[in-house]
């Protein structure tokens, strides 16, 4: 049996187009260190109706080199539409046999928030349309591998799928490097990400904490400027402009807990910037109603709060040995994270399950 895998082009919020990204990419790297062969991007199949359907003699051309049987690891969700999203997935497990697993990087209808161009599946905004489709095609899955307790509750609540369900953990942050900057206490919180979905910055006009913020300046709002914005970087030297500490990670428009459709997410997914952080060496604060909140408090990896207000208030009050202590902590776990621990013994799991 061989191994392939495959995956798309994600468009941002913005409607850029950017190669696989971190997570994707990472992912990828892991599965290729265990014999599996990249595929590469599928987005070129689409070739009709507008660029929504696949034609026949394409799909067997392109996966003319897969065989029956064959293990096919699909990067979830595959920007593509969802016609031709089903034609691979329904060609793949019902013509060519192959068994399908999935890793779940979003699941798309949990996050429909078309004020920062997150769409459902399907080319629907509404998210039960969204969800039938979604479920359409993790049917066809052998196995599914997500980033949480919750989302793998979530999926299983739905009593449609019967494939086998693994959670992996945080995601890695694959680096060669085993240097990681030992950081001393710093009254900070750092930003990073997709700032269009941080609304919750807007509230912090008033806030006399320091803020560091990273990322492509918001097109749907302005940025207090009481924040300290750095700018934005690629993702493999975003960490050298860190000095210390705390990550936050947050979304949503509100400061006073999370609200909102992407403040809601947090309860399902795994920030990618949460693994960000960690592998960086920096700990983090995390809503204390997030699906990593259990995970970051048992392993001492950082601050679990209720509100922004509440971190701030933490972080001043908190003694030098504590937060050594957290960075020792981050230290440990964030090597880790660089190695791909946690999801490498996750997709050995499931190919070990094919010979059991």
């Amino acid at each position: 049996m061989n191994c392939f895998n495959i995956q798309s082009i994600n468009n941002t919020a913005t409607g850029q187009a950017f190669a696989a990204s971190k997570p994707i990419s990472d992912t990828i790297e892991t599965l290729g260190n265990i014999g599996c062969q990249n595929m590469g991007e599928i987005d070129s199949l689409p070739n009709v109706f507008g660029n929504r359907v696949i034609l026949p003699h394409t799909l067997r051309t392109y996966f003319k080199h897969v065989k029956n049987g064959d293990r096919i690891f699909v990067q979830y969700p595959l920007y593509i539409s969802y016609p031709a999203f089903w034609q691979v997935i329904h060609y793949l497990r019902v013509t060519k046999k192959c068994k399908l697993t999935f890793i779940i990087h979003d699941i798309n209808s949990l996050r429909i928030d078309p004020a920062v161009g997150m769409g459902g599946m399907g080319h629907t905004n509404n998210a039960t349309r969204s969800l039938k489709n979604e479920l359409r095609i993790l049917k066809f899955a052998s196995e599914i591998l997500v980033p949480t307790n919750a989302m793998r509750d979530f999926l299983r609540n739905t009593n449609k799928l019967s494939a086998n369900i693994t959670v992996f953990g945080l995601y890695e942050h694959l680096s060669s490097s085993k240097e990681m900057p030992v950081f001393k206490k710093k009254k900070t919180m750092i930003f990073a990400g997709n700032l269009n979905k941080a609304e919750f910055l807007t509230k912090l006009n008033q806030s006399e904490f320091h803020y560091e913020i990273y990322g492509n300046k918001p097109s749907t709002f302005s940025l207090p400027l009481n924040l300290d914005y750095r700018g934005s970087y690629p993702s493999e030297e975003l960490a050298s402009h860190f000095s210390g500490g705390f990550g936050l990670v947050w979304d949503g428009s509100s400061i006073e807990g999370i609200s909102g459709v992407m403040g809601n997410y947090l309860r399902y997914n795994s920030p990618f910037k949460a693994s960000m952080f960690l592998a960086s060496g920096v700990p983090v604060v995390v809503w204390k109603q997030a699906a990593i909140a259990d995970f970051v408090e048992r392993n001492n990896l950082g601050l679990i709060v209720n509100s922004l207000k509440e971190a701030e208030v933490a972080i001043q009050g908190l003694s030098d040995a504590k937060y050594n202590d957290l960075v020792t902590n981050v230290r440990s776990f964030g090597l880790k994270l660089r190695k791909g621990v946690q999801f490498t013994d996750a997709v050995q799991h499931t190919l070990t399950s094919d010979r059991t």
